[in-house]
């Protein structure tokens, strides 16, 4: 007996609680809790409906409308990628999501969950940032009684950007975002543009490094060789410029002193041992200054920045200036028994020489030359008029100064060469 009655009571639980749902279920009834136009809305739409299944027949389109708004930018020069922070819109029709709104109270709009709906599965084509296909947050979306859906949700796109720097720092450079369904083709989702707009840049913040100077998007169709449909795409093209105020600061300066240091060497005394000194610590500045660039900036294997080929160029100008003084200097300080050839001679005291400012030149004996001409018997021992025109032996240190205007023309020639070629040098590599 205590066994049936064990048995029965369970039965009789189920019963009771049966009966309860079906009398709560009955029309006349007040279920336990206030429901709302909403809740009764949702309870209808959404009783039998399926999230995974597009919502037109399978040989009708569904239209997505697309806009993009950037907010922020992030470029990594290094990993070649730039990410693209922002919200993005999305409006497409749902022909199974349509209510009349005086059934409902009014009711013209509701707000569903992301998981209630299907949506498209249009997602980030040149994503970098590996198997990620979810580029957008959790947000709600608006759903009307026509059948449309707007959903707003933000978004995180980092693409790959090849990087050009051969004008750095005044380099600019163009990252494409192409976005497209990911399964179906043009005739089942057909992707366009919102509104006919491009990219909504008013809500963007500034970068430190960056500006967007151009936007530019386009709406492609693509048929492969293995399918006949169509695929729809829209590719956003975003140009980024550096923002070159400080970088003109720290690149433009310094080889502006770089370049006039290497020129100031040639306007040294030419007898100046200083001239080697100062190419040396021009060389090391170079050095120097090249690898703190090698810090700032990736070490890109075919689009090395035109900076670095010019100081480059400027390493090697500064060792040839090294050898022009140790020439130069050996001219003017080394005695030589010979006199300097005629043909050289006359072109410095000639035209050529003038040209130099060669004939301002007053080169002063030193001390130990002046005592050697007092020591020497004087040449012309007859004032006679027909000695007065006789080509007299030249003294030893008149000699020694011809050698030393050789040694000043070969330096200011060589400031003059060299200023052409920097000339060139920045025509190529700068302008």
């Amino acid at each position: 007996m205590r066994n049936i009655l064990q048995n029965f009571v369970p039965v009789v639980g189920l019963l009771s609680i049966y009966g309860s749902v079906e009398s709560s279920s009955s029309p006349g009834i007040k279920p336990i809790w206030n429901a709302t136009w909403t809740d009764n809305l949702k309870r209808d739409l959404f009783m039998n409906y399926d999230k995974f299944a597009r919502p037109e027949e399978y040989y009708n389109t569904t239209n997505v409308e697309i806009g993009l708004t950037i907010l922020h930018i992030d470029v990594q020069e290094v990993k070649s990628t730039m990410t693209i922070h922002g919200w993005i819109k999305f409006k497409w029709n749902d022909p199974k999501l349509r209510w009349n709104e005086s059934d409902y109270g009014g009711l013209t709009t509701i707000h569903v969950a992301d998981h209630e709906i299907w949506q498209p599965d249009v997602v980030l084509y040149n994503s970098a940032a590996g198997n990620t296909i979810d580029h957008y947050g959790n947000t709600h979306s608006i759903l009307s009684s026509n059948g449309d859906v707007l959903w707003v949700p933000p978004y995180q796109f980092t693409v790959f950007c090849a990087f050009d720097l051969t004008s750095w720092p005044l380099d600019q450079h163009t990252c494409p975002v192409t976005i497209g369904s990911w399964t179906y083709d043009g005739n089942k989702i057909n992707l366009d543009i919102w509104n006919g707009e491009g990219i909504t840049l008013e809500m963007y913040m500034l970068n430190h490094e960056w500006d967007i100077v151009d936007t530019h998007l386009k709406r492609n169709e693509k048929i492969y060789v293995c399918c006949p449909e169509p695929y729809v795409d829209i590719s956003y093209n975003i140009t980024i410029a550096r923002k070159s105020p400080m970088h003109k600061a720290i690149v433009v300066t310094p080889v502006t002193v770089i370049v006039l240091l290497t020129l100031a060497t040639f306007w040294l005394p030419p007898a100046a041992g200083e001239k080697i000194l100062l190419n040396g610590v021009v060389a090391v500045v170079i050095w120097l200054y090249m690898f703190y660039l090698y810090t700032l900036m990736p070490a890109m294997t075919f689009n090395t920045p035109s900076v670095v080929f010019f100081l480059n160029s400027c390493l090697y100008l500064v060792g040839f200036s090294t050898v022009i003084a140790v020439v130069v200097i050996s001219l003017s300080r080394n005695k030589y028994a010979l006199a300097m050839p005629w043909a050289i001679k006359s072109a410095l005291d000639g035209r050529f020489g003038k040209l130099l400012g060669l004939h301002f030149l007053q080169v002063q004996p030193n001390t130990q030359q002046r005592s050697e001409e007092l020591r020497e018997p004087p040449f012309e021992d007859n004032n006679t008029p027909d000695d007065r025109h006789m080509i007299h032996p030249v003294s030893k240190s008149s000699s020694q100064q011809d050698w030393v205007v050789l040694a000043t023309a070969i330096d200011r020639l060589s400031f003059i060469v060299y200023c052409f070629l920097y000339v060139i040098l920045a025509t190529i590599y700068c302008v």
